[in-house]
């Protein structure tokens, strides 16, 4: 298999290679700005057989999604849990969508950009207060600061950690269970200490999580279901 990807160098911290897929295939791999090429492209291959596993899953993910029409009766995740949608349009009223008795409610004209687009300022607005509330609450419990947070529209990322303590998080994080959302937030916030996977990150995140496996399944197999 003959990857190509893209090399991320750090001047800081960062001791040990990690390598990402993103959503439009692209790989970047990251590594210490003294890291040897060849040691480089010999991580590559030993990473190939991941690489391939997620760039199949990708393109089986975009053949199987469905579509979303955002009409009546069409349901949408929040929380974990899927609710109906009921569409409307009164042109006196506040356009955008409200959330009550179970149930989607939204105000739009008959125009599916836009009636996406409400759906994405709601399930962001909805991500930022309740990602906010538990990152503090997880940062305070692990004496874990953070430089500030970030809410994406991120497809195939949950959140991400950067060099200098930044949190991102994709705003389809809403859509999953609550303790699916802790995992993420606990993964990336364990990253402040260890920017790496390793078997020391791992026993971190479990010490908080000891079911972090069991959220991690979730999103691996509800990934292309929490999609606008």
């Amino acid at each position: 298999m003959n990857i190509s990807y893209t090399v991320k160098r750090s001047r800081k911290r960062q001791k040990t290679m990690s390598l990402q897929v993103c959503d439009d295939a692209k790989i970047i791999v990251s590594a210490p700005s003294f890291t040897p090429a060849d040691d480089i492209r010999r991580f590559v291959e030993e990473k190939q057989g991941w690489v391939a596993k997620i760039l199949a899953r990708q393109k089986q993910e975009a053949a199987h999604a469905k579509e979303k029409k955002y009409e009546t009766g069409e349901q949408f995740f929040y929380l974990g849990q899927l609710y109906p949608l009921e569409v409307f349009f009164e042109p006196f009223e506040k356009e955008g969508i409200a959330f009550r008795n179970h149930r989607f409610y939204l105000n739009c004209r008959s125009d599916k950009v836009l009636r996406k687009q409400c759906f994405v300022a709601w399930y962001s607005k909805k991500a930022d207060e309740m990602i906010r509330r538990r990152v503090d609450f997880f940062s305070g419990m692990l004496k874990l600061p953070y430089e500030r947070i970030r809410i994406t529209s991120a497809g195939s990322r949950w959140g991400s950690c950067s060099e200098d303590n930044s949190l991102s998080f994709s705003y389809r994080l809403i859509m999953a269970p609550p303790d699916v959302v802790d995992y993420v937030i606990v993964h990336e916030l364990v990253h402040i200490r260890e920017k790496n996977h390793s078997s020391t990150f791992w026993q971190k995140v479990e010490a908080v999580m000891p079911s972090f496996r069991e959220q991690r399944r979730w999103l691996q197999d509800n990934h292309s279901n929490l999609a606008l």
